[in-house]
Parts: structure tokens; C-alpha cells; sequence
């Protein structure tokens, strides 16, 4: 009886803990509950295919999920390219992946106006009125306005007021109502506010920026390097298995797969948001 007792508890002292849960964080922006379902997706599918189970995490804001993922308590994120920019300057998080919609790993900000505007190019919007986003808006904002600068646009100088909108939509129906000649935004927002009865038919492209990279994911710093492999493997290969399908399948916002990434392809989101500052 004593031996067996003993070879029970050597069996216990030798057994492997279970292995920890990882947890993948989201921001949530604009539509929570659409977040929350795909990130609940996104997590399942790790779940299964990495053979560890996967958890979400909704944050507040970006910032929130990169306080998170440096204090280790979030393993993997999606980040918008600026803030994975900024994220990866303190050093704790590392790109793996990034995200590719519609079939494509980019996409270009564009600035629109009214098709009876009478304006043909940039340089018809001189002495003009134009809206952007807002500061932070990689599309609305950064790529636009180095695209100016680029082309030897000061936009303070050039431009009679300057309006920060507060959102896509709000530029989008700026532009539409003639409170501003012009608008910074992108296709995809031009979309949605069509999408939502917006007359969006009524408006031209005047000009498009160098290609922004869409969203990056990343992991905290010290995660396993074994493991970080398996979860960087299972987000590029998702769209060649039944389970990852599902999920591109489901996606609201198109998504279409994964591909490898490396902090060197966030470069134009850097020169990007540099180009102000000079």
C-alpha cells in the first residue's frame, strides 16, 4: 500500500501545471460588440490551433492595451499602425504579424471633394477650406499630410482653415455639405458612411498617399520564443485550414488572413509622422 501511495505522490509531483492562459487584447473602437465578436473569433481559432486556451481582453483605448501588454497581464494585441509605432518605442512589444483586408496588406489615405467643386487637383484647393481627422488618424491625418509636404505643401500656410472633424464620418459629411472644400479619409471609411445612406456618390478623389500599412500584431516582450512561433504560424497560415476560413468568413471588417511581419514595415508610418515635426 505504501508504495503505491508513494509512486502516486511521485506521479503528482512530476505532472506538468496546466499550461497558462494567454490573453489577446483588442481596443475597442466604435462598435464594441463587434470588436468583442471578432476578437472572440480570433481567440478561438489560437485556442484550437496553438493547443493553449486564448482569452480576450477588450481595452479601453490603444494606450490601455499597451499599459497591459508591458505589464505582461496581455500576451498578443492588434494595434492601428501608429500605435503599435508607439508602442514599440518603450521597447516591450514585438511585431509578428499583420493584418491583411480585402487581399491586400495596405491601403491608401485619400483626400476627397464634392464632384461640382470646380477643384481638379491640389493645387485648386489653395486659399480652401480642408478637414482632416484628428491628430492621431493615420489615414485622416499623418499620410495626408506628409503627402502635401512631399509636394511642397505647407498645409498651415497653404490652406485658409484647417479643421480637425473628429472622425471619419464627420469629414466625409463635411465635404458633403460644402463646410469644407476638402477632406482627408480613406476608402474604406467612404464605405461605411455609404453603408449608412450617406450620398457618398457625390464625391471625387483628388488625390491618394503612399500605401499605410494596416493593423500590426504583436506580442509582449518575454513571451516564450517557442511559442510566439506557433502563434505567428497559425495567424499567417489561417487562411489555408477550414477553422480559419470560418473566421475570414465572419469578419466584419474583411478581414482576408495574416502575413509575417517585422517592425521595418511600419517605416512609412514613422517617416509619416515625422514629416510634421520638421
Amino acid at each position: 500500500m505504501i508504495p503505491l501511495i508513494l509512486a502516486v505522490a511521485v506521479m503528482a509531483a512530476v505532472s506538468p501545471a496546466p499550461a497558462q492562459e494567454l490573453k489577446f487584447g483588442m481596443p475597442s473602437i466604435l462598435n464594441e460588440t463587434e470588436v468583442q465578436a471578432e476578437a472572440e473569433l480570433l481567440a478561438t481559432f489560437l485556442s484550437n490551433t496553438i493547443g493553449r486556451n486564448v482569452s480576450v481582453y477588450i481595452a479601453k483605448n490603444e494606450g490601455d492595451l499597451r499599459a497591459q501588454m508591458e505589464l505582461g497581464t496581455v500576451d498578443i494585441g492588434s494595434f492601428s499602425p501608429i500605435a503599435y509605432v508607439e508602442a514599440a518605442r518603450g521597447g516591450k512589444v514585438r511585431v509578428i504579424a499583420q493584418s491583411v483586408l480585402n487581399g491586400s496588406p495596405t491601403y491608401p489615405g485619400i483626400i476627397i471633394k464634392r464632384f461640382d467643386s470646380h477643384i481638379e487637383s491640389l493645387a485648386d484647393l489653395e486659399g480652401k477650406r480642408l478637414a482632416f481627422v484628428d491628430t492621431k488618424s493615420v489615414s485622416g491625418f499623418l499620410f495626408p499630410r506628409a503627402m502635401l509636404m512631399d509636394k511642397g505643401i505647407d498645409p498651415g500656410r497653404f490652406f485658409k482653415e484647417i479643421v480637425f472633424a473628429g472622425s471619419h464620418e464627420k469629414v466625409i459629411s463635411a465635404v458633403l455639405l460644402g463646410a469644407v472644400h476638402a477632406g482627408a479619409t480613406d476608402d474604406r471609411a467612404v464605405a461605411a458612411a455609404k453603408a449608412k445612406g450617406l450620398p457618398t456618390f457625390d464625391l471625387e478623389v483628388v488625390a491618394k498617399t503612399d500605401p499605410i500599412p494596416y493593423d500590426a500584431i504583436a506580442v509582449r516582450a518575454g513571451l516564450d520564443d517557442a511559442l510566439v512561433r506557433q502563434i505567428q504560424t497559425a495567424l499567417v497560415g489561417m487562411a489555408s485550414t477550414p477553422a480559419g476560413r470560418d473566421v475570414i468568413a465572419r469578419s466584419r471588417r474583411k478581414l482576408t488572413g495574416h502575413r509575417p511581419a517585422d517592425d521595418t514595415l511600419f517605416e512609412p508610418v514613422r517617416r509619416a509622422e515625422k514629416a510634421g515635426s520638421q
